[in-house]
């Protein structure tokens, strides 16, 4: 990108052309149709196409409006590895028995047949560039879902010491502790995103003689905000709203969490509210973050446009989970509330290019099922999730009843990293219902939580104690058993 100005308007024609170059002719029955997978870590639903319209992001904006954008889309639990563990077995966490960032899930569901194995089983090329898997603090890449091994992008790190920045090209960092926020004067192209995306037009130009799978995973907007100059300034600080921090009346203390994963960074304090200024750098760095992660996308976009590869390619890009951005006076995610749980979602289905807007529920579980059903492969039977395709039809049409997040809180127990209370947290119609309960026990529920959402994704005040929402409660209640019961009948079916 050489013209920050011009930005905006590129991506606008870049819709234009990309819409008029797919034009409404399915592919043809006998051809495969491919499948770009593309995930963007710690990205919460804070997109120009989803209303927040002093974000820059032409090319989400771009891909909304050729696919199908779901603005009520819910991952399993809000951390990165059981997210995309979810996501790539189809499983929910309680049936793989995996709630942490260090049990490879191959060691408690060995024989499950991930998302790009069953690609690859069906006759696909299947390639990852970037975070796909949660591949850090011991867990490991799956290279029975690959059909070749991905090469590593990373430079490595050159961590600074004294008062000098390093010049690493994601992780600068003072007196060998990282900076939580960085305008980097470095090129782009020193950027690992950027290399990914590099990359991942380089496969697309190699592959598009071959049916394939590539799936691209972009590490930014996680900690640490860094990126070009360009894309902070594309945001006035002076516009940069800190949210108010306050958490919701009658909230139970286990709700919240005290961010401990942005307390390991250069001056963050290790207990209490951010400053003003330290919470409007972050917001702002997040924001450069998450344009930066954009254009790195419309290069994506671009190169299915000049390899012809638009006609017979679906195209899925998710978040892994929300984020917090100082709301509540909290940040990161690790809670079941509507801001951490609720993700982006785009389906790009090359047959119907039109873009269109759904409020129907959909969780991360349901995208398994829905590409298989989109290229026309038979669906395993260990799925959980539900085929989107009638969504991707007729956005009004609904799948989910409800979409259930989970999180473990409480002391550590004995054995397999697992913690003493589970909260289980459902979105139903205008409303959130969480519930607090003994892990073991699960009898033994510990709090309760009622919000609505009608008026704003913040929860204002736990409705769950007040008199007049009990018929309320004890409806949610029920659905909640109702619907766990049935991952119960899947995790006793593939345990026996």
């Amino acid at each position: 990108m050489k013209n920050v100005v011009l930005y905006p308007f590129v991506g606008l024609l870049a819709v234009l052309c990309f819409s008029q170059c797919t034009g409404k002719k399915p592919a043809p029955q006998n051809e495969k149709l491919n499948v770009l997978f593309i995930a963007v870590d710690d990205l919460r639903p804070e997109l120009n196409c989803y209303g927040a319209h002093q974000i820059k992001s032409p090319n989400f904006d771009r891909l909304s409006a050729i696919s199908t954008q779901f603005n009520q889309a819910y991952c399993q639990q809000a951390v990165c590895a059981p997210s995309r563990n979810s996501i790539l077995t189809g499983l929910r966490p309680d049936v793989m028995g995996i709630y942490d960032l260090y049990t490879f899930f191959r060691r408690k569901v060995p024989e499950v047949t991930t998302l790009p194995q069953h690609f690859k089983a069906h006759g696909y090329i299947t390639e990852r560039i970037g975070k796909i898997y949660h591949t850090g603090h011991g867990n490991k890449d799956d290279s029975l879902s690959w059909s070749n091994p991905p090469e590593k992008l990373w430079r490595p790190e050159e961590i600074s010491h004294g008062d000098t920045i390093g010049l690493e090209r994601d992780f600068p960092a003072i007196d060998g502790k990282k900076l939580p926020y960085y305008k980097s004067p470095m090129p782009e192209g020193n950027m690992t995103d950027a290399t990914i995306a590099d990359h991942a037009v380089q496969r697309l130009k190699n592959l598009k003689d071959s049916s394939f799978f590539l799936a691209v995973g972009f590490i930014k907007p996680h900690l640490p905000f860094v990126a070009p100059q360009q894309y902070w300034d594309l945001y006035d600080p002076a516009e940069i709203i800190i949210p108010e921090r306050k958490s919701p009346e009658g909230m139970p203390e286990m709700a919240l969490h005290q961010f401990g994963e942005l307390r390991k960074y250069h001056n963050i304090p290790v207990e209490g509210y951010l400053s003003d200024e330290t919470s409007k750098n972050l917001i702002h760095g997040y924001y450069a973050a998450t344009s930066f992660i954009d254009a790195q996308l419309g290069k994506l976009l671009d190169a299915l446009e000049s390899e012809g590869l638009s006609k017979n390619t679906i195209i899925v890009l998710w978040g892994d989970h929300g984020w917090k951005l100082g709301d509540y006076g909290g940040w990161c995610k690790h809670t079941n509330f509507e801001l951490d749980t609720r993700v982006p979602l785009f389906i790009y289905d090359p047959g119907n290019p039109e873009g269109q807007k759904t409020n129907s529920l959909a969780e991360l579980v349901d995208i398994y099922p829905t590409l298989c059903a989109m290229a026309g492969l038979p669906a395993p039977a260990h799925l959980e999730g539900q085929n989107l395709v009638p969504i991707l039809e007729n956005p009004e049409a609904k799948v989910n009843q409800v979409a259930i997040s989970q999180y473990p809180r409480g002391e550590n127990l004995d054995y397999d990293r697992k913690k003493t209370i589970m909260g289980y947290s459902m979105r139903y119609e205008n409303f959130r219902f969480t519930r607090w309960q003994n892990y073991e026990k699960p009898n033994e529920v510990i709090a309760l939580e009622l919000y609505d959402h009608s008026k704003s994704p913040l929860a204002e005040k736990n409705l769950a104690d007040l008199p007049e929402y009990q018929e309320k409660v004890k409806e949610l209640d029920g659905l909640l058993s109702a619907e766990l019961g049935k991952y119960q009948l899947n995790l006793s079916r593939l345990t026996h």
